[in-house]
């Protein structure tokens, strides 16, 4: 994938007809900062919820303040999570004295952007979530990977969230329509926080999408998806657990 756009890429520059280079939301980030081992990611829900639990419970467990009864039963879960992550193979201080080098890597990751996409034209498919207008009276919006993100789904990565700018006549007032924009990309940084379905969210967006075009298409294929927390022992919601585990953020252990 890196070489076709970097072939793509050079293409582009070397005529006036060229057709923008196709890139999806995966291609945003720099593969370089990717291309880490993850062991978190292997270990699928159960045995993350139990890792937390030993470190959980290992703080609690500190605390000079506990009833005997209550040290006792604590101790229990304790041995409980331990038992459970043993027979699955892990080894549980190994998880540890990784746990603060990975969530580093993993921020790394969500900020990092492919520098062979900078200043490219391109064409992107994507959600688009419009946010007014500029001073200058060109349209605002943000394109994201799957329909409902920042709403009802936590926002994407900040190199992954595209700040979009377009001619007013192009534009929509329709949330979450499924557009494809060719048009010039840059690394710009933008901080914003906006009115959606749920309320007020917050926009951290590492690219910059001046629109050539932008046709209403769709629908647009679901982006696989890279949301983690950054510390591998925070908890997330259920069903945010369960997208972890197809992210592509880190390399697989084999």
């Amino acid at each position: 994938m890196i070489l076709a756009i970097a072939m793509a890429l050079s293409a582009g520059t070397a005529g006036f007809a060229a057709e923008p280079a196709t890139v999806d939301f995966n291609d945003l980030a720099d593969p370089a900062a990717r291309a880490f081992v993850d062991p978190y990611l292997e270990m699928g829900p159960e045995r993350l919820n139990d890792l937390r639990t030993v470190v959980r419970l290992g703080a609690r467990l500190a605390e000079a303040e506990l009833s005997p009864e209550d040290r006792q039963r604590l101790e229990v879960r304790r041995s409980d999570a331990e038992a459970a992550l043993a027979v699955s193979g892990f080894d549980i201080a190994a998880l540890l004295a990784q746990r603060w080098t990975v969530a580093q890597k993993r921020r790394e990751a969500q900020i990092a952007t492919n520098p062979l996409l900078e200043g490219a034209a391109v064409r992107l498919e994507g959600y688009l979530i419009p946010a007014g207008t500029g001073p200058d009276g060109r349209g605002i919006g943000y394109l994201v990977p799957v329909v409902g993100m920042c709403s009802h789904i936590p926002a994407p990565p900040p190199n992954e969230l595209v700040r979009l700018y377009f001619e007013p006549e192009r534009g929509t007032g329709s949330i979450y329509l499924p557009v494809s924009v060719t048009g010039t990309l840059r690394a710009e940084a933008s901080d914003e926080t906006i009115h959606l379905l749920d309320g007020m969210v917050r926009m951290q967006s590492l690219w910059r999408l001046d629109a050539d075009t932008l046709v209403a298409e769709g629908p647009v294929p679901t982006a696989r998806n890279t949301i983690v927390a950054q510390d591998p022992l925070e908890a997330l919601p259920a069903e945010e657990i369960n997208q972890t585990r197809s992210s592509s953020i880190g390399a697989r252990k084999k």
